[in-house]
């Protein structure tokens, strides 16, 4: 089922018309309906008049579901992430539920400009009149609340910013952030490589899982912003990676922790 995975994936963000999947794929209807009946006989989606809809959503949770998940520690992440950002920075923002918590912090902010290929970070900055947000074109994965395909990337690969905040499903030292689908590895590839300072948010209970296939390499150094509820299996892997500057915030009372700056 791997070389249907493209398919599975769209008819979970919506796309469940036989036409419809033929052009965001790229491939005939007649390509489309073979394996809409593989996915049919394997029990992920189930044949409708002219379509598919899926059985499940295979254990991915939603952006807005995720949101709601440790959002003491994703809001502690952001106050802290806050800190790392000057008025006038150009900074990029992936997808997700601590990213649009970052989001919610530089709402407030003035000068900015910020690049998202998110609709959570959108939402958050919608009336922010003084950031100047830009939204990568592309395809619109519903259930993530992100923007993928041909025309985010090309928007991300002629961008150079001061910083980035990349979301991850699971980040594993020294192997890279992990992602549910080849399509959000490539965007958040991109991010990384595309700002000067490169910070993963992600609260501990990422650290060091890997729930899905598809990976995203961290090209050179980075910094990961989480929070004290790692394990110290989790801490010794953050801490031995040599490329990795951990910054750990507290989930007790307090003024948030400032990140380092990059060098």
């Amino acid at each position: 089922m791997a070389r249907h995975q493209r398919l599975l994936d769209a008819v979970i963000d919506g796309v469940q018309r036989v036409e419809e999947l033929a052009d965001v794929l790229g491939v005939s209807p007649s390509t489309v309906r073979r394996g809409l009946s593989e996915l049919e006989q394997a029990g992920k989606v189930v044949r409708t008049h002219g379509g598919a809809v899926p059985v499940s959503v295979t254990g991915e949770l939603s952006w807005t579901q995720k949101s709601e998940r440790n959002a003491a520690a994703k809001r502690r992440i952001a106050e802290c992430a806050n800190t790392l950002v000057n008025d006038d920075h150009v900074v990029l923002l992936d997808a997700g539920s601590t990213t649009t918590f970052v989001a919610e912090r530089l709402a407030a902010r003035s000068g900015l400009t910020v690049v998202t290929n998110g609709i959570g970070p959108l939402w958050a900055l919608h009336d922010a009149e003084d950031v100047e947000v830009i939204l990568t074109g592309g395809r619109v994965r519903q259930r993530r609340g992100s923007i993928v395909g041909d025309y985010a990337r090309a928007v991300l690969d002629r961008i150079t910013a001061d910083i980035a905040f990349i979301g991850a499903d699971g980040l594993v030292p020294g192997r890279g952030v992990n992602c549910s689908s080849s399509e959000l590895a490539a965007i958040k590839e991109l991010h990384l490589r595309s700002a000067r300072h490169a910070v993963v948010v992600a609260d501990s209970s990422k650290i060091g899982a890997a729930p899905f296939p598809h990976w995203a390499i961290v090209p050179g150094h980075y910094t990961v912003i989480t929070d004290d509820g790692l394990s110290e299996k989790a801490r010794r892997s953050l801490a031995e990676d040599p490329r990795c500057t951990p910054v750990i915030v507290s989930l007790g009372s307090g003024p948030p922790a400032a990140a380092p700056e990059e060098s």
